[in-house]
């Protein structure tokens, strides 16, 4: 199979599945047990502890990278 092949295929698979997540999150809402409000509040309280989440591995991740330069200095300097 040729590699322009399987691109042809991805693209409107990937679109595809965009797709149907997002019609299926709007039939979720939809029959959702609780009212418009109790959602909306329950998004934002995921939205605020994802965005949390997403501070505290960042964080992590320039911690290691200091560590790591930090390791890298010692090491040439030696």
């Amino acid at each position: 199979m040729s590699h322009e092949s399987e691109g042809g295929r991805a693209r409107p698979f990937a679109v595809g599945l965009i797709l149907g997540a997002l019609i299926g999150a709007g039939v979720a809402l939809l029959v959702a047990p609780q009212s418009g409000e109790e959602t909306r509040r329950l998004l934002r309280r995921r939205a605020k502890k994802l965005a949390a989440d997403a501070q505290d591995r960042y964080e992590d991740v320039k911690d290691r990278i200091r560590r790591s330069r930090r390791r890298v200095d010692e090491t040439v300097s030696d």
